[in-house]
């Protein structure tokens, strides 16, 4: 077989198999939109997931769970730093936000996949959005309104809906 043979072989086979077969990219864009479906806002869901490219050549559901839950921790973190920032701007307001900085700290203890096993992975995860309401019922509770630490929680909270999503694909 001559080299021109072998080239028209291997460019046939190239191209069938990337027509036949889906990239990982697709692939990935595929399990996101399932994994999304169990969430409370499909559209937030995939934004926050596609956020970090990953994401997307993750192999499988578990993958993509890990990777939401970094996403969901580092945001945590965040939003527990953006509280203690606050609370000296704000004095008569001080230990309600330092109250919602430790509440954030604490959600990112819970905000993984180790009781995937026992079944109560998505309780756990759970937890953390219970430390988040309790941000909101400490303000309100203290009347502390603050446009950007509503806009902080609601932002963390389309940040837990995707890895909450995850956790109940993989318990599915």
């Amino acid at each position: 077989m001559d080299s021109k043979n072998r080239v028209m072989i291997l460019a046939a086979t190239v191209l069938y198999l990337s027509l036949h077969f889906p990239s990982q990219t697709e692939a990935g864009a595929e399990l996101v939109s399932k994994v999304c479906k169990h969430s409370q806002n499909y559209e937030s869901c995939v934004q926050t997931l596609t956020s970090d490219p990953q994401t997307l050549s993750a192999p499988n559901g578990k993958a993509i769970a890990e990777k939401a839950l970094e996403i969901a921790r580092k945001e945590s973190v965040d939003t527990s730093d953006f509280f203690t920032g606050l609370a000296p701007t704000n004095p008569a307001s001080m230990s309600v936000l330092q109250q919602c900085a430790s509440n954030f700290k604490e959600a990112v203890q819970f905000l993984n996949l180790s009781g995937l096993e026992g079944g109560t992975a998505s309780l756990d995860v759970h937890y953390a959005l219970d430390d988040a309401e309790s941000c909101e019922s400490v303000m309100s509770s203290g009347r502390v309104q603050i446009d950007s630490a509503a806009a902080r929680i609601q932002k963390w909270t389309t940040v837990y809906d995707a890895a909450q999503a995850t956790v109940v694909f993989l318990e599915n």
